[in-house]
């Protein structure tokens, strides 16, 4: 039996349920839930948790149902991922980027208290591998907190963690697990498609009108290398366009390399791990899986985390691409 620990809207305990539905998920998109019980007031700003997991959040709304008298209400809000996911990591005024560096507990704790949520998340050292090291990172303009922090994570080899524990959420990075041939590969199902022409020459464009026009080129290789040296012609070549007009020459052309970048795969992968591997596994945490028949190898990185509980019972989903 899976209890759900309930606060008041002051982030104080008041009571445990074992009679509930639970659907939350958090990773690349989401990052809510929905609670299901009855006849159970809940205050708005409440917390909902699971105890000494990362599962739990913020109560935001409420959903009554009234049938024959009795009432299924249904609450749903951010999870603590969420709350992340709503703030925005600016740089400072004058400034083109934030950009950080130094142990990952300090530059993580003065990006909370950056986005204004260091009344609710405390930025601590890993539990399990100590304090780990941000080198220098340079977040997007204007990206979200949650999405900025795990980026910065897996910019260093590590992935973002969270836990609720004693009225507030502990944040920390640890290094990324790696699930190869720990994994029976039958737990592991997945879509492969293999492209062996990918597109190979990106033409940014740039701030500017007509001739003036800011305009830079970047190419691939046969092994999917990007630099300004072009290697492939003719049917070889593929070409696409990248417009970001607001962009100026050093812009343009880190955002084109990069954009051409993220093209060189040798294809599109979905992934999902069974619930039945046996494996916790975290957001970022990657993962590896052969078909024997074609001899196609994915390795994929754990994208979402789907929780759900009913009747009492705890089940959890992955995503992965």
């Amino acid at each position: 039996m899976v209890e759900l620990i309930i606060t008041d809207a002051q982030g104080v305990d008041r009571e445990s349920v074992a009679d509930y539905k639970l659907d939350s998920a958090w990773g690349s998109d989401e990052n809510d839930f929905e609670l299901t019980v009855s006849g159970r007031l809940i205050e708005s700003g409440s917390y909902v948790y699971l105890d000494g997991g990362e599962c739990g959040g913020v109560v935001d709304a409420l959903k009554d149902s009234l049938k024959r008298g009795e009432s299924t209400l249904t609450y749903s809000g951010r999870t603590w991922h969420g709350m992340l996911a709503n703030k925005i990591l600016a740089p400072d005024s004058g400034m083109d980027y934030l950009t950080v560096s130094g142990s990952a507990s300090s530059v993580i704790g003065s990006l909370i208290s950056r986005v204004g949520l260091d009344a609710v998340f405390e930025a601590v050292d890993s539990p399990t591998a100590g304090a780990q090291t941000i080198k220098s990172y340079q977040f997007d303009r204007y990206v979200d907190a949650y999405t900025g922090l795990r980026k910065m994570c897996a910019a260093n080899g590590l992935k973002l963690k969270l836990a609720y524990a004693s009225g507030q959420v502990n944040i920390w990075a640890e290094p990324i697990a790696h699930y190869g041939d720990s994994i029976d590969s039958d737990l592991i199902d997945f879509d492969a498609t293999r492209t062996w022409r990918t597109p190979n020459h990106m033409i940014g464009l740039g701030k500017g009108d007509l001739a003036a026009r800011t305009v830079v080129h970047w190419y691939a290789d046969a092994k999917g290398n990007v630099s300004q040296s072009q290697s492939l012609s003719g049917v070889d070549e593929i070409t696409q366009v990248y417009d970001y007009s607001s962009a100026e020459a050093n812009e343009l052309n880190q955002k084109t390399r990069e954009k051409l970048q993220e093209l060189q795969s040798e294809g599109d992968v979905k992934v999902t791990v069974r619930d039945d591997a046996n494996v916790v596994f975290d957001v970022g945490d990657t993962v590896t899986a052969r078909d024997n028949l074609t001899g196609i190898t994915v390795n994929a990185s754990i994208t979402k985390k789907i929780v759900k509980v009913s009747d009492g019972v705890l089940s959890v989903d992955y995503e992965a691409e």
